[in-house]
């Protein structure tokens, strides 16, 4: 039986009911409309107090509860992902044989800011590689290969007052997780509370492992020693999918709880998937385009993984629903029955539409 929570004026009409039913020899004296102030009053009292069983039924349950009290009674047992720095190493030049000193301050284009982690010295060359790290955490400060970061704080003599990304670029970066990506979690535990290293087991450790990992996929037995191979992608079919850049820190949870046995964990390569659709000309509007390849994407963001078979008529069947699409035409390659088919190692991402 669910928890039901009267209405404001129907708990006042209700008291109202019971006060004059028990002060009935009130009627018509100046008295009898006390009644109402005092019914008035009492039901605002109870509505809050009901209110407050109401908002605390909702905590109990994990797909009811909110952001901050599902935290609060599931932290204990998964862990939430907090928002993750960035880090990698950038290139300093100037004279040779001159100090760089720690604690450099460094600004990338987007205002983001990065400090030096180690001193360093420049070679015969004029260079040296310095590692750094974002002071705040989250995706923007990811940076690729080949920026460039300016010193803001004090410039060393004889540094120059740019430095350059290293390759493979600044990574490791990640956004906390949401209230739904943290509930999926949850549920997902709930669902498998015993993790020994059974099917689907590595491949909840990774998810576990980093916010960065927003989706994990294991194949067993792979490569000619049987290794247990753990396969993470970062991102989404809206925002884009992404290598994980801190593999390092994925493998070393997992190892800490997986039992003795062969693993391995890397990123797919991502293959676009970029159909070319029509709609009936009735229906061929902005937001007609619009509905039918956000349809396209939520399909994907569920179907899609490594080896992954994308289908042209299934992304036509996924954009069909009979009142504001009736009908539609997805192609690949010119063809209506085109079919993307991915590798074991490949990770399918829709990207842009072409439309006729």
């Amino acid at each position: 039986m669910s928890f039901r929570r009267d209405s404001l004026s129907a708990l006042t009409e209700r008291i109202n009911s019971t006060y004059a039913s028990l002060f009935r020899p009130l009627d018509g004296t100046p008295r009898h409309g006390l009644l109402q102030v005092f019914a008035a009053v009492d039901a605002g009292i109870y509505h809050q107090l009901l209110g407050d069983l109401d908002f605390l039924s909702r905590q109990i349950f994990p797909d009811s509860a909110e952001g901050a009290h599902l935290r609060e009674h599931w932290s204990a047992k998964v862990p939430p992902l907090h928002a993750a720095t960035a880090a990698g190493e950038a290139e300093m030049t100037g004279i040779a044989g001159r100090g760089v000193p720690a604690g450099i301050l460094l600004a990338a284009a987007s205002g983001e800011r990065y400090h030096v982690g180690t001193s360093a010295r420049l070679d015969s060359c004029g260079r040296a590689l310095v590692q750094v790290r974002s002071q705040t955490p989250g995706a923007a400060a990811n940076l690729a290969a080949g920026a460039e970061l300016s010193i803001i704080s004090a410039i060393p003599a004889g540094v120059d007052s740019v430095a350059t990304v290293a390759a493979p670029g600044i990574t490791g970066g990640a956004d906390a997780e949401s209230d739904e990506e943290y509930l999926a979690r949850v549920l997902a535990a709930l669902r498998n509370p015993a993790r020994y290293g059974k099917p689907g087991d590595f491949a909840a450790w990774a998810r576990d492992s980093s916010p960065e990992v927003s989706a994990a996929w294991e194949l067993p037995n792979f490569g000619p020693l049987g290794t247990v191979l753990v396969l993470v992608v970062n991102g989404n079919q809206r925002d884009g999918v992404r290598e994980v850049g801190g593999l390092d820190a994925v493998r070393e949870y997992i190892r800490d709880r997986a039992p003795p046995v062969m693993f391995h964990v890397m990123s797919p390569s991502v293959v676009t998937v970029s159909p070319t659709a029509e709609l009936p000309p009735s229906e061929n509007s902005l937001s007609n385009r619009e509905l039918a390849e956000n349809r396209m994407r939520a399909w994907m963001q569920v179907e899609a993984r490594p080896g992954a078979r994308v289908t042209a008529g299934a992304l036509r069947l996924a954009v069909i629903d009979g009142v504001d699409i009736s009908d539609a035409t997805v192609e690949f390659d010119g063809r209506t029955d085109g079919i993307v088919q991915t590798g074991p190692l490949e990770f399918p991402l829709l990207g842009e539409v072409s439309w006729r």
